[in-house]
């Protein structure tokens, strides 16, 4: 079997080079060159020797040409070495190879199965950001158009991506029909849809199949390892159901939800105990709950648990490392955590998570420069996203750099913008957005966010939080306090946190501070 599958993935590569293909054109124009010679030598009374010195050379190229075939490729940018299939992921795509993956409409007639629509369109576009080729829109920003009559290019201008993929889901019993539909968005041109009409079990090959037809519609090649990537890890429909139930309930926010999306995943797990993105996603579970439920410790060695079999369950997946990192990183084994950091990395450099954890550890061992470092990449990978240019522009503030902070708070600002147009209740993005209209002195507009982000979500330890920094940073010591203590009333409770941000420095000696943090863990 294992000889097959050689054979198979050598064949793969041997036409991903292109090598059939100048062979055939070298036979066909060898062949021609031969008949002219035929036709034409004597003629010219040239040499009885000069058609077999003209088959002989036809027959020295041949090999030459085969190798060249394989070394080199001819691409826009000229003649260039080929890369190998596992390295040319990210490096294939296009300048516009770019997508947002809108929720599927749920056609069911049963407002319930929402979980099971919304939770496709999340696999797909999970699947399309471990292909790392084409630049993937976040869940949080393309999930926010959800219900919004916008046209094509309207969309195309709002995400900042050339394509968009969209559909439906319509589950009955145990059968499923889903439509999907890939646009160009930017050009309002419709590239690809297709109608798959299967039993439920049948939703993992679906899945691969509609990766497969992006890929060829954007004209990008699916290497080896990019296809065992986009491979489910699992293979039994009702895990599957489970999980979708459990993302569901992770993103939302009523009291109970992370209980709620815990047995989910949990379900999933003992239906297919080597689900590892289950094992991921309970990971996160316990970690939320921990940092932000007043947990128990002992979920603290859950996160490790879950942590582990993720990794040990598809340890080729950067969402497993990025799991077993974060349960590291809040157990403060911070050498361990950076290793499963740098190897989700690693596997997947488009991957967001692992990159923006990893800054948050950087700043929470007050390594702030490297942290910064970090938040950019993290916003590179994911230009849409604010958070971490804001958090970028804070750390080198905090390390003196005046100018990258400047320049990096502007940027944000123009983000927190982008994203308050498309959800004007997204409450953090206020926040944060206060936090570097504070960095640009523009203090009218740093307590008009702040007013805003208060009256979008009042009862968020985030806000809360992020408020104090604000006016720590403005010397109203008092104020500050106040706010800390509501933080840590609504879940706030990370004691490295209160330790280490730089907003808080001029905090730490006050008595009332210190007794604060006795309230933290």
């Amino acid at each position: 079997m294992a000889a097959d599958d050689h054979k198979a993935s050598f064949w793969e590569e041997i036409k991903r080079r292109k090598v059939v293909r100048v062979v055939v054109a070298y036979l066909v124009v060898g062949w021609g060159l031969i008949q002219i010679a035929d036709a034409t030598l004597e003629p010219l009374r040239l040499p009885d020797w000069s058609e077999t010195l003209v088959v002989w050379l036809v027959a020295l190229g041949f090999p030459i040409a085969i190798v060249l075939a394989w070394m080199l490729d001819v691409t826009p940018r000229g003649i260039e070495v080929t890369r190998d299939a596992d390295d040319e992921g990210s490096e294939l795509a296009a300048a516009d190879a770019s997508i947002a993956v809108l929720p599927f409409v749920n056609m069911s007639g049963d407002p319930e199965n929402e979980y099971f629509s919304d939770g496709l369109s999340e696999e797909l576009l999970n699947v399309l950001v471990r292909l790392q080729s084409v630049r993937v829109c976040s869940r949080t920003t393309s999930f926010a158009l959800k219900g919004k009559d916008l046209d094509m290019p309207s969309i195309s201008r709002q995400l900042g991506v050339q394509h968009v993929l969209e559909g439906s889901v319509r589950r009955a019993g145990d059968r499923v029909r889903i439509t999907a539909q890939l646009i160009d968005a930017a050009a309002d041109q419709h590239l690809w849809s297709e109608t798959y009409d299967r039993e439920l079990q049948d939703i993992f090959a679906v899945q691969e199949e509609i990766a497969s037809h992006i890929f060829e519609s954007l004209q990008l090649t699916l290497t080896p390892a990019q296809h065992q990537a986009a491979t489910s890890t699992t293979d039994d429909v009702e895990a599957l159901d489970f999980y979708l139930r459990g993302r569901a309930l992770y993103h939302r926010t009523e009291p109970g939800h992370l209980e709620r999306a815990r047995e989910s995943f949990e379900q999933a797990i003992r239906i297919d105990p080597e689900y590892a993105v289950a094992w991921a996603g309970l990971t996160y579970t316990y970690v939320d709950e921990f940092w932000y439920r007043h947990g128990a410790a002992d979920l603290l060695e859950k996160a490790h648990e879950s942590s582990r079999k993720a990794v040990e369950f598809a340890p080729h997946l950067a969402e497993s490392h990025g799991a077993r990192g974060l349960a590291l990183r809040v157990a403060e084994r911070f050498e361990e955590a950076e290793a499963e950091f740098k190897k989700a990395m690693e596997i997947n450099p488009k991957l967001f998570e692992p990159i923006h954890f990893y800054a948050q550890m950087k700043r929470s061992t007050k390594d702030y420069k490297r942290s910064a470092e970090l938040f950019e990449q993290a916003a590179l990978v994911r230009p849409e996203d604010y958070q971490a240019m804001t958090l970028a522009a804070n750390m080198y503030k905090a390390v003196g750099d005046i100018a990258e902070a400047t320049r990096t708070a502007r940027e944000a600002v123009a983000r927190v913008e982008r994203a308050t147009e498309l959800n004007p209740n997204d409450a953090r993005a206020w926040i944060l957005g206060a936090g570097c209209q504070q960095e640009l002195n523009n203090t009218e507009k740093t307590f008009e966010w702040l007013e805003n982000a208060c009256r979008a979500a009042p009862d968020s330890n985030g806000v809360a939080y992020n408020s104090a920094c604000i006016y720590a940073k403005f010397g109203e010591t008092d104020r500050a306090l106040d706010l800390l203590e509501r933080a840590i009333e609504l879940g706030s409770r990370n004691r490295r946190y209160f330790e280490t941000d730089p907003d808080l420095a001029n905090l730490r000696d006050h008595p009332r501070f210190q007794t604060l943090l006795e309230k933290t863990i």
